[in-house]
């Protein structure tokens, strides 16, 4: 564990802390964490039951469905009236296992192969290939096409190519309007050359990043025009300085897959953890709202990731923000009573960070050592006891609950 609780007050441990973020969260009116999930593999979504798809609705603030599940809409807003439902959308890829075949299979996309009704791209591979073949991006090397490494049934599509952008835009809104999705979660907005293999149209990072911002510049603004909420998934976004807070201007939000940890444990601090802590202040500056998924999407997420997370992103985020840890199995990570709207931007503490709440306090240690941190009044741990120090191992953090009758502001210098 990470974290232990004292009774006494006592200075906080000595250690070098991370830098401040660039620009504290808003103070805005928020009752409890919004949270958001994903439904995604298609075996999962066979084997979750009514009563697990209920409690998915009312634990979250967003679920997101493949296109071929919106019959689930009405199930997940009778358990949760305020639901938002999205359907998810590739933004540089069409898939050849989207097809009305008996398998599923698009194959050379012969004749008699159409593509499926209900797509997870804005297009289908087939229609691409006989439509707009110059669409499917060649391979850097051997110029054929080029499919994804790791995903061999998806294709990389010219997302630079403004006829494309516009007409994944045509096709994504008449999705949405049939099926009365909420909004939309636009995937693989990319950065690197590399991401899935080199592109000879994008060699560079540079050459695929100007081929995104167009993209996002394109689409972002025709959603929001439409009426529909969207929110874009950059990766690597952390390896580009000044990226994440210029790809935010012409869209709704965006999205940080991996905030603070890509596998089970959390594998960012000091300056790094600053630059994620960044990219949320940079969206609350922006009023734009962003989300942040944490760890590996699986269960094996450890609790130190998990309190670690929760609690750094309630040192930045306001009201418009939406987290998620783990997987859609794992439960939903976050305090059951509402910490209440933030009563004081971030807070240095030695090596930590804190916050207050209405109902609570929000303390983060990002750096390599332990820190010991006087909390400036009496909280509720997880066990019901007061505490008014905590000692939080190095990447570690904590969410404690106000005692009753304990100030909102108690502690804020």
């Amino acid at each position: 564990m990470g974290v232990t609780v004292t009774l006494a007050q006592v200075g906080a441990a000595c250690g070098r802390a991370p830098s401040a973020p660039t620009a504290p969260g808003h103070l805005t009116r928020t009752a409890a964490v919004r949270t958001f999930s994903s439904a995604l593999d298609e075996a999962a979504v066979k084997a979750t039951t009514k009563a697990q798809w209920v409690r998915i609705a009312r634990d979250n603030t967003i679920v997101v469905l493949n296109s071929w599940d919106f019959g689930l809409i009405p199930l997940l807003k009778h358990a949760n009236p305020r639901i938002q439902v999205w359907v998810y959308k590739d933004l540089s890829g069409v898939r050849s296992d989207d097809c009305a075949t008996g398998n599923g299979e698009c194959g050379t996309c012969t004749k008699d192969v159409t593509d499926s009704t209900f797509l997870s791209s804005g297009m289908g591979y087939c229609w691409v290939k006989r439509s707009h073949p110059d669409w499917l991006l060649r391979a850097d090397g051997n110029g054929q096409p080029l499919q994804f490494q790791g995903y061999p049934q998806t294709w990389e599509t010219d997302y630079g190519n403004r006829a494309y952008q516009r007409q994944w835009i045509r096709n994504v809104l008449a999705d949405i309007r049939d099926h009365r999705w909420d909004g939309v979660e636009v995937d693989n907005a990319l950065t690197i050359a590399d991401a899935y293999g080199i592109a000879a149209k994008y060699p560079t990072n540079a050459a695929v990043q100007a081929a995104t911002y167009s993209s996002l510049r394109e689409v972002g603004p025709a959603l929001q025009n439409a009426g529909v909420a969207s929110v874009f998934n950059v990766g690597y976004a952390t390896l580009f300085p000044g990226l994440w807070q210029r790809w935010l201007g012409p869209v709704q939000g965006l999205e940080q897959e991996f905030y603070l940890s890509y596998s089970t444990q959390p594998n960012a601090i000091g300056t790094a953890w600053s630059t994620y802590e960044d990219e949320i202040s940079s969206c609350t500056g922006q009023h734009k709202s962003c989300w942040f998924h944490s760890g590996e999407n699986s269960t094996g997420v450890t609790s130190q990731t998990r309190e670690y997370a929760l609690a750094s992103y309630l040192l930045a985020a306001d009201g418009q923000q939406v987290f998620a840890v783990g997987d859609i199995t794992s439960g939903i990570w976050a305090p059951r009573w509402a910490p209440g709207a933030p009563v004081h931007p971030m807070i240095q503490t030695g090596a930590a960070w804190r916050r207050y709440f209405e109902g609570g306090i929000a303390v983060a240690n990002p750096s390599r050592s332990r820190s010991i941190v006087s909390l400036g009044g009496s909280y509720l741990d997880d066990s019901g006891h007061l505490v008014s120090t905590i000692t939080l191992g190095p990447a570690s953090g904590v969410v404690l609950r106000a005692s009753p009758g304990q100030a909102a502001a108690n502690g804020v210098p």
